[in-house]
């Protein structure tokens, strides 16, 4: 008697198992990547508050160095002390005027 074969037409399982892990790995790279474009966003809008508080931090700077060249000057210390912490030299007097 004569042995018949019988043929299978589905997937085989290594095939299976390939697609499977292709799959598995697409996953994992769409993932990565995503977290990836998340972080490079992140890190965007920490840069460019970066820069613009080193901005800031340079203008200050640059206004504490103009100042400090104006400062040196004693007419300047005077003017300072006299109107914002009410110095005076020993003997002045000081009137106040209110406008009641």
């Amino acid at each position: 008697m004569r042995k018949i074969k019988h043929r299978t037409h589905g997937i085989s399982f290594l095939k299976t198992m390939i697609c499977i892990c292709f799959v598995v790995m697409l996953i994992m790279c769409i993932t990565k990547y995503s977290n990836i474009m998340q972080q490079r966003q992140r890190l965007k809008a920490e840069n460019a508050s970066l820069i613009a508080q080193s901005e800031s931090l340079s203008d200050r700077l640059n206004q504490l160095k103009a100042q400090e060249d104006f400062g040196g000057d004693d007419a300047y210390i005077e003017s300072i002390a006299r109107s914002q912490l009410d110095m005076v030299y020993p003997g002045e007097v000081i009137f106040r005027v209110s406008g009641d």
